[in-house]
């Protein structure tokens, strides 16, 4: 059985959230879409267009760089300030400008 990893926009996070127990949830690992905006430390900001920003608990061995745009699988949890992702794996997708 593969894992479910159904890509969401920021405003559909809460959905995933753990202690959701509405709805037919079956995993609270999700996939965004976005531009990394800000690093600090163990943790980012993705810039998921005008569909609002998701904040993220990097992992020791991540390696995002800022202006990419990548493609985050993780699990959603509480971070500072709501809800974020914490980061799983992450896929390079380039500078969005030659992502057209």
């Amino acid at each position: 059985m593969s894992l479910q990893t159904p890509r969401v926009l920021p405003a559909h996070l809460h959905a995933f959230h753990p202690s959701n127990t509405t709805g037919p949830r079956s995993t609270n690992t999700v996939r965004l879409l976005g531009t990394v905006t800000s690093l600090r430390g163990d943790t980012a900001t993705l810039s998921c267009g005008t569909n609002g920003d998701v904040n993220l608990v990097l992992k020791a061995d991540s390696h995002l760089q800022m202006g990419k745009l990548v493609e985050i699988v993780g699990k959603v949890t509480d971070c500072e300030g709501g809800i974020g992702v914490r980061v799983l794996g992450s896929f390079d997708w380039g500078s969005p400008e030659k992502c057209v």
